[in-house]
Protein backbone atom coordinates (compact mmCIF):
# COMPACT_ATOMS: atom_id res chain seq x y z
CA UNK A 1 0.00 0.00 0.00
CA UNK A 2 3.09 2.20 0.32
CA UNK A 3 4.91 1.40 -2.58
CA UNK A 4 3.25 4.24 -4.47
CA UNK A 5 4.13 6.90 -2.47
CA UNK A 6 7.79 6.15 -1.89
CA UNK A 7 7.81 5.60 -5.45
CA UNK A 8 6.18 9.18 -6.16
CA UNK A 9 8.51 11.19 -3.70
CA UNK A 10 11.48 8.86 -5.37
CA UNK A 11 10.45 10.47 -8.73
CA UNK A 12 9.82 13.90 -7.62
CA UNK A 13 13.70 13.80 -5.45
CA UNK A 14 14.61 12.62 -9.16
CA UNK A 15 13.96 15.49 -10.83
CA UNK A 16 14.17 17.50 -8.65
CA UNK A 17 17.87 16.66 -8.03
CA UNK A 18 18.43 16.74 -11.94
CA UNK A 19 16.59 20.25 -12.23
CA UNK A 20 19.11 21.85 -9.24
CA UNK A 21 22.02 20.12 -11.44
CA UNK A 22 20.68 22.07 -14.58
CA UNK A 23 20.48 25.19 -12.49
CA UNK A 24 23.72 24.94 -11.96
CA UNK A 25 25.25 24.82 -15.24
CA UNK A 26 22.57 27.35 -15.96
CA UNK A 27 24.00 29.61 -13.68
CA UNK A 28 27.34 29.29 -14.86
CA UNK A 29 26.39 29.72 -18.26
CA UNK A 30 24.70 33.06 -17.33
CA UNK A 31 28.16 34.25 -15.22
CA UNK A 32 30.24 33.65 -17.89
CA UNK A 33 28.77 35.77 -20.18
CA UNK A 34 27.97 39.57 -19.35
CA UNK A 35 24.50 40.41 -20.01
CA UNK A 36 24.80 43.75 -21.35
CA UNK A 37 26.63 41.81 -24.44
CA UNK A 38 23.69 39.24 -24.57
CA UNK A 39 21.12 42.14 -24.42
CA UNK A 40 23.00 44.09 -27.22
CA UNK A 41 22.83 40.91 -29.43
CA UNK A 42 19.51 39.83 -28.87
CA UNK A 43 17.95 43.14 -29.70
CA UNK A 44 18.72 42.56 -33.21
CA UNK A 45 16.65 40.69 -33.60
CA UNK A 46 13.00 41.79 -34.94
CA UNK A 47 9.74 40.86 -35.36
CA UNK A 48 9.80 39.05 -38.92
CA UNK A 49 12.32 37.27 -37.87
CA UNK A 50 11.25 36.05 -34.88
CA UNK A 51 8.33 34.87 -37.24
CA UNK A 52 9.89 33.28 -40.12
CA UNK A 53 12.32 31.03 -37.07
CA UNK A 54 8.45 30.24 -36.00
CA UNK A 55 6.91 29.23 -39.44
CA UNK A 56 10.30 27.15 -40.00
CA UNK A 57 9.94 25.40 -36.69
CA UNK A 58 6.29 24.82 -37.22
CA UNK A 59 7.31 23.30 -40.37
CA UNK A 60 9.61 20.98 -38.93
CA UNK A 61 7.34 19.62 -36.06
CA UNK A 62 4.94 18.81 -38.90
CA UNK A 63 7.51 16.73 -40.88
CA UNK A 64 8.65 14.73 -37.57
CA UNK A 65 4.64 14.02 -37.02
CA UNK A 66 5.06 12.66 -41.44
CA UNK A 67 7.19 9.99 -40.36
CA UNK A 68 5.12 8.71 -37.15
CA UNK A 69 1.41 8.89 -39.41
CA UNK A 70 2.85 7.00 -42.40
CA UNK A 71 3.80 3.92 -40.03
CA UNK A 72 -0.15 4.12 -38.75
CA UNK A 73 -1.29 4.49 -42.28
CA UNK A 74 0.44 1.31 -43.54
CA UNK A 75 -0.80 -0.68 -40.32
CA UNK A 76 -4.40 0.49 -41.59
CA UNK A 77 -5.09 3.41 -39.33
CA UNK A 78 -5.33 6.81 -41.47
CA UNK A 79 -5.48 9.27 -38.51
CA UNK A 80 -6.61 12.98 -39.42
CA UNK A 81 -2.83 14.80 -39.88
CA UNK A 82 -3.61 17.54 -37.50
CA UNK A 83 -4.86 15.00 -34.77
CA UNK A 84 -1.53 13.08 -35.22
CA UNK A 85 0.58 16.75 -35.13
CA UNK A 86 -1.06 17.44 -31.57
CA UNK A 87 -0.38 14.03 -30.05
CA UNK A 88 3.28 14.59 -31.51
CA UNK A 89 3.97 17.67 -29.82
CA UNK A 90 1.87 17.03 -26.94
CA UNK A 91 4.26 14.03 -26.42
CA UNK A 92 6.98 16.81 -27.32
CA UNK A 93 6.10 18.76 -24.62
CA UNK A 94 5.92 16.28 -22.11
CA UNK A 95 9.40 14.86 -22.74
CA UNK A 96 10.73 18.37 -22.72
CA UNK A 97 9.44 19.19 -19.29
CA UNK A 98 10.63 15.54 -17.86
CA UNK A 99 14.01 14.08 -17.11
CA UNK A 100 15.74 13.10 -20.40
CA UNK A 101 14.21 15.09 -23.44
CA UNK A 102 14.10 11.79 -26.44
CA UNK A 103 11.81 9.74 -24.28
CA UNK A 104 8.55 10.05 -21.98
CA UNK A 105 6.10 11.62 -24.41
CA UNK A 106 5.69 8.13 -26.21
CA UNK A 107 3.03 6.46 -24.11
CA UNK A 108 1.18 9.48 -25.04
CA UNK A 109 0.74 9.05 -28.02
CA UNK A 110 -0.01 5.25 -27.87
CA UNK A 111 -2.82 6.44 -25.77
CA UNK A 112 -4.21 9.02 -28.03
CA UNK A 113 -4.02 7.20 -30.95
CA UNK A 114 -5.68 3.75 -28.99
CA UNK A 115 -8.64 5.86 -27.06
CA UNK A 116 -9.09 8.32 -29.96
CA UNK A 117 -8.87 6.35 -32.56
CA UNK A 118 -9.28 2.85 -31.75
CA UNK A 119 -5.89 1.72 -32.50
CA UNK A 120 -4.99 -1.82 -30.85
CA UNK A 121 -2.13 -1.15 -28.51
CA UNK A 122 0.17 -3.12 -29.84
CA UNK A 123 -0.21 -1.74 -32.94
CA UNK A 124 0.16 1.61 -31.65
CA UNK A 125 3.21 0.73 -29.61
CA UNK A 126 4.92 -0.63 -32.73
CA UNK A 127 4.34 2.31 -34.90
CA UNK A 128 6.16 3.96 -31.99
CA UNK A 129 8.82 1.50 -31.75
CA UNK A 130 9.31 1.84 -35.61
CA UNK A 131 9.39 5.23 -35.76
CA UNK A 132 12.09 6.25 -32.77
CA UNK A 133 14.11 3.09 -34.15
CA UNK A 134 14.22 5.56 -38.02
CA UNK A 135 14.55 8.52 -36.04
CA UNK A 136 17.38 7.30 -33.86
CA UNK A 137 19.38 5.87 -36.85
CA UNK A 138 19.01 9.29 -38.25
CA UNK A 139 20.55 11.17 -35.62
CA UNK A 140 22.76 8.62 -34.43
CA UNK A 141 24.02 8.79 -38.04
CA UNK A 142 24.17 12.64 -37.94
CA UNK A 143 26.05 13.06 -34.78
CA UNK A 144 28.54 9.80 -35.33
CA UNK A 145 29.27 11.77 -38.99
CA UNK A 146 29.77 15.05 -37.35
CA UNK A 147 31.94 13.88 -34.56
CA UNK A 148 34.25 12.07 -36.98
CA UNK A 149 34.77 15.57 -39.12
CA UNK A 150 35.06 17.23 -35.83
CA UNK A 151 37.97 15.24 -34.62
CA UNK A 152 39.60 14.86 -37.68
CA UNK A 153 38.97 18.51 -39.37
CA UNK A 154 38.48 20.49 -36.32
CA UNK A 155 40.87 18.98 -34.02
CA UNK A 156 43.24 17.10 -36.34
CA UNK A 157 43.84 14.64 -33.98
CA UNK A 158 42.72 11.75 -35.58
CA UNK A 159 42.20 10.38 -39.37
CA UNK A 160 38.81 10.29 -40.59
CA UNK A 161 39.41 6.09 -41.83
CA UNK A 162 39.90 5.65 -38.02
CA UNK A 163 36.81 8.35 -36.49
CA UNK A 164 34.38 6.86 -39.05
CA UNK A 165 34.46 3.62 -37.34
CA UNK A 166 32.72 5.68 -34.22
CA UNK A 167 29.73 7.35 -36.42
CA UNK A 168 29.44 3.32 -37.97
CA UNK A 169 28.85 2.23 -34.36
CA UNK A 170 26.44 4.30 -33.57
CA UNK A 171 24.64 4.17 -36.72
CA UNK A 172 24.28 0.35 -36.25
CA UNK A 173 23.00 0.50 -32.78
CA UNK A 174 19.33 1.16 -33.89
CA UNK A 175 20.04 -0.54 -37.49
CA UNK A 176 20.72 -3.76 -35.37
CA UNK A 177 17.50 -3.73 -33.63
CA UNK A 178 15.21 -3.12 -36.72
CA UNK A 179 16.99 -6.35 -38.41
CA UNK A 180 16.70 -8.57 -35.87
CA UNK A 181 12.96 -7.84 -35.77
CA UNK A 182 12.72 -8.13 -39.54
CA UNK A 183 14.81 -11.50 -39.33
CA UNK A 184 11.54 -12.79 -36.73
CA UNK A 185 13.64 -11.75 -33.49
CA UNK A 186 12.49 -10.12 -30.36
CA UNK A 187 15.39 -8.47 -28.90
CA UNK A 188 13.44 -6.87 -26.01
CA UNK A 189 11.34 -9.57 -25.41
CA UNK A 190 13.57 -11.79 -25.14
CA UNK A 191 15.64 -9.72 -22.69
CA UNK A 192 12.11 -9.56 -20.81
CA UNK A 193 11.88 -13.06 -21.10
CA UNK A 194 11.99 -14.38 -17.45
CA UNK A 195 9.02 -12.22 -16.84
CA UNK A 196 5.10 -12.45 -17.65
CA UNK A 197 1.74 -10.41 -17.67
CA UNK A 198 0.37 -7.85 -20.06
CA UNK A 199 3.24 -5.58 -20.71
CA UNK A 200 5.32 -8.29 -21.21
CA UNK A 201 3.11 -10.19 -23.81
CA UNK A 202 2.02 -6.44 -25.41
CA UNK A 203 6.04 -6.10 -26.40
CA UNK A 204 6.01 -9.32 -27.45
CA UNK A 205 3.05 -9.15 -30.23
CA UNK A 206 4.40 -5.16 -30.67
CA UNK A 207 7.72 -6.24 -31.82
CA UNK A 208 6.49 -8.94 -34.00
CA UNK A 209 4.25 -6.26 -35.99
CA UNK A 210 7.58 -4.24 -36.39
CA UNK A 211 9.36 -7.31 -38.26
CA UNK A 212 6.06 -7.99 -40.25
CA UNK A 213 5.61 -4.57 -41.04
CA UNK A 214 8.90 -4.03 -42.15
CA UNK A 215 9.39 -6.82 -44.19
CA UNK A 216 5.84 -6.10 -45.83
CA UNK A 217 6.82 -2.85 -46.54
CA UNK A 218 10.52 -2.56 -46.77
CA UNK A 219 9.95 1.34 -48.48
CA UNK A 220 8.91 2.43 -45.35
CA UNK A 221 12.20 2.52 -43.77
CA UNK A 222 13.47 4.23 -46.73
CA UNK A 223 10.48 6.86 -46.73
CA UNK A 224 11.31 7.38 -42.87
CA UNK A 225 15.07 7.89 -43.42
CA UNK A 226 14.34 10.22 -45.91
CA UNK A 227 12.10 12.42 -44.08
CA UNK A 228 14.58 12.21 -41.20
CA UNK A 229 17.43 13.43 -43.84
CA UNK A 230 15.10 16.32 -44.86
CA UNK A 231 14.07 17.27 -40.69
CA UNK A 232 18.11 17.31 -40.34
CA UNK A 233 18.62 19.53 -43.21
CA UNK A 234 15.76 22.16 -41.86
CA UNK A 235 17.55 21.54 -38.39
CA UNK A 236 20.76 22.65 -39.47
CA UNK A 237 19.37 25.33 -41.21
CA UNK A 238 17.68 26.87 -38.64
CA UNK A 239 20.93 27.13 -36.48
CA UNK A 240 22.37 28.83 -39.66
CA UNK A 241 19.72 31.53 -40.10
CA UNK A 242 19.17 31.70 -36.34
CA UNK A 243 23.03 32.69 -35.84
CA UNK A 244 22.64 34.90 -38.87
CA UNK A 245 19.70 36.94 -37.15
CA UNK A 246 21.80 37.37 -34.16
CA UNK A 247 24.51 38.87 -36.50
CA UNK A 248 27.02 36.18 -36.55
CA UNK A 249 28.11 34.18 -40.21
CA UNK A 250 29.38 31.23 -39.31
CA UNK A 251 31.30 28.75 -42.31
CA UNK A 252 29.96 24.85 -42.68
CA UNK A 253 32.46 23.28 -40.37
CA UNK A 254 31.64 26.17 -37.32
CA UNK A 255 27.96 25.11 -38.05
CA UNK A 256 28.33 21.66 -38.15
CA UNK A 257 30.66 21.96 -34.71
CA UNK A 258 27.63 24.38 -32.94
CA UNK A 259 25.01 22.11 -34.14
CA UNK A 260 26.55 18.91 -32.61
CA UNK A 261 27.13 20.45 -29.05
CA UNK A 262 23.74 21.06 -28.96
CA UNK A 263 22.69 17.81 -29.72
CA UNK A 264 25.42 16.11 -28.04
CA UNK A 265 23.55 18.51 -25.04
CA UNK A 266 20.10 17.29 -25.66
CA UNK A 267 21.47 14.12 -23.65
CA UNK A 268 21.71 15.46 -20.54
CA UNK A 269 18.82 13.83 -18.21
CA UNK A 270 18.12 17.66 -16.77
CA UNK A 271 14.69 18.64 -18.22
CA UNK A 272 14.64 20.18 -21.16
CA UNK A 273 18.17 20.02 -21.03
CA UNK A 274 18.28 22.65 -18.59
CA UNK A 275 22.31 23.85 -18.12
CA UNK A 276 23.95 21.31 -20.67
CA UNK A 277 22.54 23.56 -23.92
CA UNK A 278 23.71 26.87 -22.37
CA UNK A 279 26.78 25.28 -21.65
CA UNK A 280 27.19 23.36 -25.17
CA UNK A 281 26.97 26.52 -26.84
CA UNK A 282 29.16 28.75 -24.69
CA UNK A 283 31.84 26.54 -24.54
CA UNK A 284 31.92 25.66 -28.34
CA UNK A 285 31.43 29.93 -29.22
CA UNK A 286 34.46 30.27 -26.67
CA UNK A 287 36.58 27.81 -29.19
CA UNK A 288 35.70 28.32 -31.91
CA UNK A 289 36.74 32.12 -31.43
CA UNK A 290 33.45 33.46 -31.10
CA UNK A 291 31.80 35.49 -28.52
CA UNK A 292 30.25 33.12 -26.24
CA UNK A 293 27.40 36.08 -25.65
CA UNK A 294 26.44 34.32 -29.27
CA UNK A 295 26.27 30.88 -28.15
CA UNK A 296 24.26 31.73 -24.72
CA UNK A 297 22.21 34.27 -26.87
CA UNK A 298 21.14 30.83 -29.30
CA UNK A 299 20.86 28.80 -26.41
CA UNK A 300 18.43 31.29 -24.94
CA UNK A 301 17.21 31.71 -28.27
CA UNK A 302 16.26 28.00 -28.84
CA UNK A 303 14.84 27.16 -25.17
CA UNK A 304 12.30 30.53 -25.56
CA UNK A 305 10.91 28.23 -28.99
CA UNK A 306 11.05 24.66 -26.97
CA UNK A 307 8.95 26.27 -24.14
CA UNK A 308 6.48 28.29 -26.44
CA UNK A 309 6.13 24.59 -29.04
CA UNK A 310 6.06 23.01 -25.42
CA UNK A 311 3.28 24.87 -23.71
CA UNK A 312 1.22 24.76 -27.17
CA UNK A 313 1.78 21.23 -27.36
CA UNK A 314 0.20 21.07 -23.62
CA UNK A 315 -2.44 23.29 -24.63
CA UNK A 316 -3.61 21.65 -27.98
CA UNK A 317 -3.13 18.35 -26.35
CA UNK A 318 -6.71 19.17 -24.47
CA UNK A 319 -8.44 19.90 -27.72
CA UNK A 320 -10.77 17.46 -29.14
CA UNK A 321 -13.00 14.86 -27.37
CA UNK A 322 -11.18 12.18 -25.69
Amino acid sequence: MKTAPVERVRTVALWGTLLGLGLVFFIWSIRSVPFSDIQKIVSNLKAWQLMVIFLLNSGIILLFTLRWWLILRAQGHSLPYLDATRYRLAAFAISYFTPGQHFGGEPFQILMVRRRHRVPSSTALAAITLDKATELFANFSILGIGLALFASWGLNTLPIRNTLWVSIALMLTPAVYVFALVAGRRPISFATRLFSGRIVAGLQRSEDEVGELARKRPGLLAQGLLISAIVWVFLFFEFWLALFFLGLSVNVFQLIAIVIAGRIALLAPTPGALGALEASQVIAMQWLGFDPAYGLSLSLLIRARDILFGLVGFLWAGLGKG
